[in-house]
């Protein structure tokens, strides 16, 4: 049995299909059914013109604009007809989250097939019949059939196909039925959705002088190429230019930056002198010939072409141009390294990564080499948020929509099991974003939805701007125990909205503060309480207490006992007198402890 749509995704889709695909669809004809009901339909109606945007690479509008797809559409929920290649869709599409394609929606899309193509078009809706010459004409002219089944359950039953494979070896005398049927299942969903916001490949010429070249071990080629040709390029095809290196523009006040502006505009013919060149990956390369005109440069056609370093030195001449339409930097070239590499090989990143280490970096500009970073970017822009996971300018404005990485690990170390994130965070936050540690690996895995993530961060800004306040309003150890034992109240927090946090559904900003601001004053006054009888006993200071292992852990075992209420629960004593040899710390206790937290619901 097929693998229905997850949940994460499904909200992933419906975000989707609600911006780019209901505004155009054709408005329903029986508008009396309840809202809630036309709602579900048209997300029904927008889930075909998805599947068929995506397999036809055709825009949602003109997608969205073939649904025939109404309350009574005779199994028939959108025709399409694809000149290019001769091809008429026909489309019938469910959108549920788990419920198979079953034998009835499989008899209902044949028997308007069946009608359709014997040109019966009684029973059909308004929708059909607006659109009957087209319908015709596309039947008598096109050379395939295609049927596309559409859903996000789990899968096509065993009878609905067969209905379907026996109605296309039927006698009908139709011919041009192509003989499967796409199955446009939860798997080309989640698929689709991942490569919706993907950077568009680069497929382009361009023109190396000098060149000379290398084919063992890998198709290089090394040469000068004009600056100008490649700010066309920025230009053109903007941060896509630089999907695979670690950072984008940095801006222009940045040193480096600064001093490439300074000698573009001074002295353009010394620029190649100056700088440290430009270096690029590509799928493929083909050579096409030379030319005079080109000071004896040859032409390449190259495809997946990506700079994997020199994205400053490009982008602080594309600003210099746009901020000074004077400037000419005509004369300035620089040393360029094309390398072919297909997407699937460790060494175009092996590169990328070699040749990033000559600039100033830190060990976090790396991930931006893990495709689960990119997955998370392409996946929350469903979502309307900004990921940046790459190093880039920033503008120094507050933006609810722009979550950094950095965020982004610091609110995951919050919802992890283990407590010595907290210590981490405090300590050695730098261990978050080494790709090389458990602690990087275990909080981006491959199983972290892109909805978890931007839940975690709301939850993050919450604790952090409510500690801010706390702050702000305690004095003496007190306010150093807020100031330093932040992480520790978010830590245990987090554990009461983990099931929330993990749905399927965004954080409601609203239901969030007032969800759990009470549990947020009560846990802020049990840390101080445990907190402050530790400073009494130890007289070491907060800052101490939260920094060291062998503080923090039983800290926050006291402090999650007394505000999860477990203080009478007989397991607990015994979880604490176990002592398992070789656990960095009391894990058992621990997992039974997060068990036990007490769930906050209804914050989405």
């Amino acid at each position: 049995m097929s693998t229905a749509l997850p949940r994460d995704y499904h909200t992933l889709l419906e975000r989707t299909l609600n911006d780019n695909f209901l505004p155009h669809l054709p408005p329903l004809l029986d508008a009396s059914k309840p809202m809630d009901e036309q709602y579900r339909k048209n997300l029904s109606r927008a889930f075909g013109a998805f599947a068929l945007h995506r397999i036809c690479d055709i825009n949602p509008t003109s997608a969205a604009k073939s649904v025939v797809d109404d309350f009574d559409d005779c199994g028939v929920d959108a025709v399409y007809y694809l000149a290019r290649t001769e091809t008429l869709y026909l489309i019938q599409s469910k959108i549920k989250m788990s419920e198979q394609f079953q034998l009835a929606d499989a008899l209902k899309f044949t028997q308007g097939i069946r009608k359709l193509i014997s040109l019966d078009f009684t029973g059909f809706n308004q929708n059909v019949q607006n659109r009957l010459t087209e319908i015709e004409d596309a039947l008598e002219n096109c050379s395939h059939i295609q049927l596309l089944v559409a859903h996000t359950g789990s899968g096509i039953s065993n009878h609905a196909r067969e209905a379907i494979d026996n109605f296309i070896r039927d006698d009908h005398g139709e011919d041009r039925l192509v003989d499967k049927p796409i199955d446009y299942d939860a798997i080309r969903v989640v698929q689709d959705l991942q490569e919706a916001n993907a950077y568009k490949k680069i497929d382009t010429e361009i023109w190396i002088q000098k060149c000379s070249s290398v084919t063992d071990p890998r198709a290089t080629y090394f040469g000068l190429i004009p600056l100008s040709e490649l700010v066309k390029l920025h230009q053109k095809h903007g941060k896509a230019l630089y999907a695979k290196n670690i950072r984008t523009f940095l801006g222009q006040k940045t040193d480096v930056n600064v001093s490439i502006r300074q000698t573009l505009s001074a002295n353009p013919k010394e620029f190649l002198y100056l700088n440290n060149g430009v270096a690029a990956l590509c799928q493929d390369v083909e050579q096409k010939g030379s030319n005079r005109l080109h000071k004896g440069g040859k032409k390449f056609k190259v495809r997946g072409f990506s700079i994997i370093n020199g994205a400053q030195t490009i982008a602080s001449a594309a600003q210099l141009l746009e901020d000074n339409s004077k400037a000419d930097i005509s004369a300035a070239r620089v040393s360029f390294t094309l390398i072919k590499a297909s997407d699937s090989d460790e060494f175009g990143k092996s590169v990328t990564r070699a040749r990033n280490h000559q600039n100033p970096v830190t060990l976090s500009h790396f991930v931006a080499l893990d495709d689960e970073q990119e997955r998370l970017r392409r996946e929350l822009a469903h979502l309307d948020i900004h990921y940046a996971y790459k190093a880039e300018a920033s503008d120094n404005k507050s933006d609810p929509m722009r979550i950094g990485v950095d965020e982004a690990a610091q609110a995951l170390a919050l919802f992890h099991p283990d407590p010595r994130f907290v210590i981490w965070l405090k300590k050695e936050p730098s261990r978050l974003l080494d790709m090389n540690t458990e602690q990087y690996k275990t909080l981006f895995s491959a199983t972290l939805s892109a909805i978890k993530l931007a839940n975690a961060v709301q939850f993050l800004r919450y604790v952090q701007c409510r500690m801010t306040t706390e702050v702000r309003a305690a004095s003496g150890q007190e306010r150093l125990t807020y100031k330093h034992g932040n992480h520790a109240i978010g830590w245990v927090l987090a554990k009461r909205v983990a099931n929330e946090c993990s749905g399927a559904r965004l954080f409601d900003e609203g239901k969030l503060r007032d969800g759990i601001g009470v549990a947020f004053d009560q846990l802020r006054q049990t840390v101080w309480a445990v907190t402050g009888n530790r400073i009494n006993i130890t007289f070491k200071g907060p800052l101490a207490l939260y920094r060291n292992q062998t503080e923090t852990i039983p800290l926050l075992d006291s402090i999650i006992i007394q505000h999860y209420n477990l203080g009478a629960d007989p397991v607990v004593a015994i979880k604490k007198n176990q002592q398992t040899v070789g656990q960095a710390y009391p894990k058992d206790l621990f997992e039974y402890l997060i068990a036990k937290a007490p769930q906050i619901g209804s914050l989405t």
